[in-house]
């Protein structure tokens, strides 16, 4: 099972983070020795829903001049359970996917119970070339149960009018296989049959982001990205299925979701920040299209409390997410209805807004640079989670996820 706890795809991450070098940054004047940054980090969901809990290690040589070696290492432990699409019901049932068998009581959401491992690399090079432009490259590595991915970045930038400017463009290549447990389920076929196709399939993922970084004074500067992303492929999750109900929203049989074979996605990102005397605060917009016909828009902002000049802060954070749902999403499906060519009931893909509030506590330490400790609550709302039909009167048909994450770090 693909991880997806808030943890960004590694092509995407890497790309961002290429643009992210501030304009007017100073050349390193003499060498320096390993860095090393350490994360162990949990998240977990409500009612025994989804756990991880990962190790992050980064290690960081910078040379003589703007020369710098990233290596990265994850490890990852995933287990519990996850919606599998199929609604609940006034009485027992038994629901089928290619994890196995569950008995669902009555009136409780079908869940698909898991365990998963992950372990990612990436290595990344960056080196200048003359006194203004930058070159960064790049790849990522992660193997699960029954996913793997593979992928190369690359980023240049250029810096103007006294460095004072940076403009940057970068891209990211993925190819990633996907192989379920059982074999890639026959999309829309009834999941009691266990009919299967192949026992994997690939998806390919192309990412080009453009930005520009501006130094608006000492002590502020804005920032503005546009990213493209295209994916095609295997593009189904192959554990998600969809009811088909009776006239009564009695479930009569679950299919397999079937998802379009490509998707093309539009992003553009502001980010503004200020200084004053130490206190920095970070306000950041990002808007999404694509052509599943979903729209979203994300506001962050954060602002880190200098707590005195032993080093200490503290940063709050607010996030609020709102998405549209996917045209082809249905939360069930008629049994009276044909069989629309894409069909799937993943939550993901639904209607939803969703709130993040935490804070980040920092320390300056005689054992390293940055120790910090996160802790966050996340709080999912679905807009769809109810229906009018007679035997789903009062049953919570897609209920929402909260989570609590927590992480502690230490920067060598």
């Amino acid at each position: 099972m693909q991880l997806k706890t808030g943890i960004q795809r590694g092509v995407t991450l890497a790309v961002t983070a290429l643009l992210g070098v501030q304009a007017g940054q100073n050349v390193l004047a003499e060498e320096k020795q390993w860095d090393f940054d350490s994360v162990l980090f949990t998240y977990m969901e409500g009612d025994s829903r989804v756990s991880d809990v990962s190790l992050r290690l980064e290690a960081v040589r910078s040379g003589e001049t703007e020369e710098q070696l990233t290596l990265g290492l994850s490890v990852d432990a995933l287990s519990g359970a996850s919606p599998s699409g199929a609604i609940p019901t006034h009485t027992p049932q038994t629901v089928t996917t290619p994890s196995g068998n569950t008995n669902v009581y009555a009136a409780e959401l079908p869940l698909n119970s898991f365990t998963d491992r992950r372990i990612a690399g990436q290595a990344a090079y960056l080196f200048p070339l003359g006194d203004q432009n930058r070159l960064n490259t790049g790849f990522t590595l992660s193997q699960e149960d029954d996913y793997r991915h593979a992928g190369v970045n690359a980023s240049f930038s250029q810096d103007f009018f006294d460095r004072n400017t940076t403009i940057s463009a970068g891209f990211g290549l993925s190819a990633d296989s996907i192989d379920p447990v059982d074999g890639i389920p026959l999309a829309l076929s009834n999941s009691d049959l266990g009919s299967t196709t192949t026992s994997a399939e690939n998806k390919n993922v192309t990412d080009l982001l453009f930005g520009v970084t501006q130094i608006l004074s000492p002590r502020s500067l804005v920032q503005l990205n546009y990213g493209y992303s295209s994916a095609t492929g295997y593009l189904n999750d192959p554990y998600k299925i969809i009811s088909q109900v009776n006239s009564n929203g009695v479930v009569q049989s679950n299919l397999y979701e079937n998802r379009p074979d490509s998707r093309a996605g539009h992003n553009l990102y502001g980010a503004i920040k200020f200084d004053n005397q130490g206190d920095v605060t970070t306000f950041s917009y990002r808007y999404h299209s694509d052509d599943w016909d979903i729209s979203s828009s994300t506001f962050d902002l954060r602002h880190r409390l200098s707590l005195g000049e032993n080093g200490h802060y503290i940063e709050p954070h607010l996030r609020f997410y709102n998405q549209s749902a996917a045209d082809f999403y249905r939360l069930q499906l008629p049994d009276s209805e044909a069989v629309p060519t894409h069909i799937s009931a993943d939550y993901r893909l639904a209607k939803f807004s969703a709130i993040t509030l935490g804070f980040r506590y920092g320390i300056k330490g005689p054992w390293g640079n940055d120790w910090r400790i996160n802790l966050e609550y996340y709080q999912q709302n679905p807009s769809d989670n109810t229906s009018d039909y007679i035997d789903q009167a009062g049953l919570d048909l897609n209920p929402g996820v909260s989570a609590l994450i927590f992480s502690i770090g230490a920067r060598f």
